[in-house]
């Protein structure tokens, strides 16, 4: 590390950005960078597809904002100039876990940092790249900012106002979902949620309402340290390391699995369920029916490998798993209405799902 690197105060950095952010959604005119040409590079910059890009302006709008010491262009502390930094730290601390809050509008990142255009010391035009015409973009318009506040005419906090605004006009990626406040009778949540998984949507409809489920009910049921998580249903098993869809922790142990079948299942699934389930040493394993069978000869081939294993696979069919909400109160349906929002935003899923539950909140 450098030893004249400079640092950026993380809390410090959230402070600031939650301050402005909640400047630019209530002032009235948002004129506040008087540099037309940098104004439009950065409206440019976070319109384009290139996803890093706008993680890096943004993290080191942010930090010059906090440290005016700091280089625009500086990405790593081993920079060998008086404004380097530690970018990703930042990056990854501040900026993605504010994004998750505020509609995940740069692209939702979990570690941006990470992917190769910031993968170097400093922002330059010497670095490998994909686009020229992107890339020197982005580098034109850090070393204006840098001339232009090094000059003092312009003022840091104003660069990040700007940004922070043209944020604001981005579409988000993820959305509110506001459980009603009032009674939610069984019968009807359960009425709209069978509904609204008569569609695939490409596996995420069912894995969200199975991961909503046990949200609910664990969250109501027992007073302990319980966390859902649900994998992103188009995510290969070669690159995903989780037990199933669908994993029960509780306190940091994997203590259940679910696997979520919205296809007529198939021998083979049982077999892939009963190979996860000793990969990981579970001696249960629950396995939802989402669409019945392939046919009768499947169905009765799986029924023989479940009762051959010594893993005890249950089969669960949307009606048992909804049949929980019966337990848990209007409180516990709540939950369970607004975990499967979050659960859709977390893995990202289709727009339409999302639409789709969002209607059914507005509905019951």
């Amino acid at each position: 590390m450098s030893r004249s690197s400079q640092s950026v105060d993380n809390a410090e950095a959230q402070r600031t950005l939650n301050r402005e952010w909640n400047r630019v959604l209530n002032d009235e005119e948002h004129d506040y960078l008087d540099d037309p040409k940098a104004a439009q590079k950065i409206h440019e910059v976070l319109n384009a597809s290139q996803l890093t890009y706008k993680y890096i302006l943004v993290t080191n709008v942010i930090a010059k904002a906090v440290n005016p010491d700091i280089h625009y262009r500086a990405m790593q502390a081993q920079w060998d100039h008086p404004g380097a930094y530690n970018a990703r730290s930042l990056g990854h601390a501040v900026l993605v876990e504010w994004e998750k809050d505020h509609g995940e509008r740069l692209g939702g990142s979990n570690e941006p940092f990470l992917n190769k255009p910031a993968r170097y010391p400093s922002f330059s035009m010497e670095n490998s790249y994909r686009s020229e015409n992107a890339h020197a973009r982005l580098y034109n318009l850090l070393e204006r900012l840098e001339a232009k506040t090094e000059s003092g005419e312009i003022d840091p906090e104003d660069i990040l106002r700007h940004t922070l605004y043209e944020i604001s006009q981005l579409s988000p990626n993820t959305i509110d979902y506001d459980p009603p406040a009032s009674d939610l009778p069984y019968a009807d949540l359960h009425q709209q949620v069978c509904q609204y998984i008569e569609s695939s949507g490409g596996g995420e409809r069912l894995a969200s309402v199975t991961a909503g489920v046990m949200k609910a009910y664990y969250g109501h049921t027992d007073g302990g340290e319980w966390n859902i998580e649900a994998e992103n249903a188009n995510v290969p098993d070669e690159f995903s390391n989780a037990a199933g869809d669908v994993e029960v922790f509780s306190e940091d142990e994997l203590v259940r699995a679910i696997e979520v079948k919205d296809k007529p299942a198939e021998r083979s699934d049982i077999q892939h369920a009963i190979t996860k389930a000793r990969q990981n040493e579970l001696s249960e394993y629950l396995f939802v029916v989402g669409q019945g069978w392939r046919n009768d000869d499947e169905h009765g081939a799986a029924l023989d490998e479940i009762n051959d294993t010594n893993v005890e696979l249950i089969l669960v069919e949307p009606a048992d798993l909804l049949g929980l909400l019966k337990f848990v109160e209007d409180a516990g349906r709540r939950q369970f209405v607004e975990a499967v929002g979050e659960f859709l935003n977390e893995m990202r899923a289709d727009e339409v799902n999302k639409e789709d539950w969002e209607d059914v909140v507005n509905s019951v």
